[in-house]
């Protein structure tokens, strides 16, 4: 495979997760109908310790509804793919996550934006882990 336009290979990491578990489920496929193939040991460790990583991110919570909807959302604002990947990717919970995010976001955005960006963060990409949260704090 060429990459002709190397932008063009960004992709998030929500993507990456899926078409590793599509992959794994794809070779599991694979050496149950022939037995005689074998895929390499290290591509396996790979893939494997690139999936428990994956798991520990917001990734492992997000679905594709909820990513097409961020990214629709997230239009409104002059962002980079590249700046809108690292916000999904990463899931920033202040303003201040999203100004270490962002390329000269002072010079760009005013307080009420960044707000906004935040806002939409945070309806649009739930995150497993405020759930668990608020649950503790309402025991």
């Amino acid at each position: 495979m060429i990459i002709k336009n190397a932008r063009s290979a960004l992709i998030s990491n929500y993507e990456v997760f899926n078409l590793l578990n599509e992959r794994i489920e794809y070779q599991k496929e694979v050496q149950t109908t022939r037995p005689n193939v074998e895929y390499p040991e290290h591509l396996r460790t790979i893939q494997f310790e690139l999936a428990e990583y994956l798991k520990t991110t917001p990734t492992k919570s997000q679905t594709t509804v909820q990513v097409k909807d961020f990214l629709q959302q997230m239009n409104q604002y002059a962002l980079t793919l590249g700046e809108k990947l690292q916000i999904l990717n990463l899931r920033p919970k202040s303003a201040v996550e999203i100004y270490l995010l962002i390329e000269e976001c002072e010079e760009r955005f005013n307080e009420q934006d960044l707000d906004n960006i935040l806002s939409i963060i945070i309806t649009t990409l739930p995150h497993e882990e405020e759930n668990e949260e608020e649950f503790v704090e309402n025991e």
